[in-house]
């Protein structure tokens, strides 16, 4: 059986599964007893640059917080209902179509004093548009088989926090759903649609085999059987299609590989305190080239040409 640890709202210190830890408490970049570092950071180094990474770092004092737009919103709403978390009202509220006898309208100062208030409370707004959508995902997810079966069942709300034993960083990460009777561990995620090609890109996009690469190792490192990790995809438009994928054991692995590869870097850039951009570290100009589909678009259109002017 799993042990979970009540957060008591102080640093933590213990590698364990938390329980009743907000998530902006878990993203804080001193939630820990030392410097810790999430799937995120990872994903972000890995894709793009130290620099890039450490920009919207939360151990960064100067970071630049990325503004919250409208789908992401939406699903982080639906992702907290689907997932039966607690505390809906705690972190959302619907946005009126009428205050104060008129019609909402976003330019209206009665409108804005709203807004502003609900931003000091911490709130994130969803309208009625928004709301018919996150029903229209619930439903096509209450229906699908696996979903009925139990795929999202288990401990919900956890964290998983523990310490890297070759970096010495923390290291966490929070599982959608702990799974209490196996192994298999599955992650909600909305997008825009579940054909093939388009999951294949979201999951090279998103590097989310990363992701699982650092729930399975976190599960590992704290006893907790891990074998598997299945993405059950929803569409944020009708037909609201579901969708489940199983990431192979080889991405997974290839994902811990570049974990182990970014933290390794984030490690000596923390201590150096140098967080160098792509280019950054070079003495000299590099070259850069047409890719090839362009390079063959050109040289096709030019034997056209020259061959009509012959």
């Amino acid at each position: 059986m799993i042990q979970s640890i009540k957060w008591d709202g102080q640093q933590i210190t213990s590698p364990g599964v938390y329980s009743r830890l907000p998530l902006d408490d878990y993203h804080r970049g001193d939630i820990c007893g030392g410097p810790s570092v999430s799937s995120t950071t990872l994903r972000q180094l890995w894709d793009t640059s130290p620099a890039h990474a450490w920009a919207h770092c939360a151990l960064n004092p100067q970071r630049v917080e990325e503004p919250d737009g409208e789908w992401r919103n939406i699903g982080r709403a639906a992702h907290h209902l689907l997932t039966a978390e607690i505390g809906f009202a705690d972190l959302f509220v619907i946005r009126p179509e009428t205050l104060e006898g008129e019609k909402w309208h976003g330019n209206r100062k009665e409108c804005r004093r709203w807004l502003a208030q609900r931003k000091r409370e911490r709130l994130t707004v969803l309208t009625s548009a928004n709301v018919e959508v996150i029903k229209g995902m619930a439903l096509s997810i209450g229906a699908f088989p696996l979903v009925q079966a139990g795929a999202l069942n288990g401990l919900i709300e956890r964290s998983f926090m523990w310490r890297d034993k070759e970096t010495g960083l923390w290291l966490k990460a929070r599982p959608d759903a702990i799974p209490s009777d196996s192994g298999d561990f599955t992650d909600l995620k909305t997008c825009k649609s579940v054909l093939h090609r388009d999951l294949q890109k979201s999951v090279g996009d998103y590097s989310y085999h990363q992701q699982a690469a650092l729930v399975i190792e976190g599960a590992r490192a704290l006893d907790i059987e891990a074998n598997s990790f299945t993405l059950i995809w929803v569409e944020k438009s009708p037909p609201y299609c579901v969708r489940a994928t199983q990431l192979k054991d080889e991405d997974i692995a290839r994902g811990m590989q570049q974990n182990r590869v970014a933290l390794r870097t984030f490690a000596d850039c923390l201590a150096r305190g140098v967080w160098p951009g792509p280019g950054d570290e070079r003495d000299d100009a590099e070259y850069v080239d047409l890719p090839d589909w362009r390079r063959k678009q050109i040289d096709e259109r030019l034997r056209l040409q020259l061959r009509e002017a012959a």
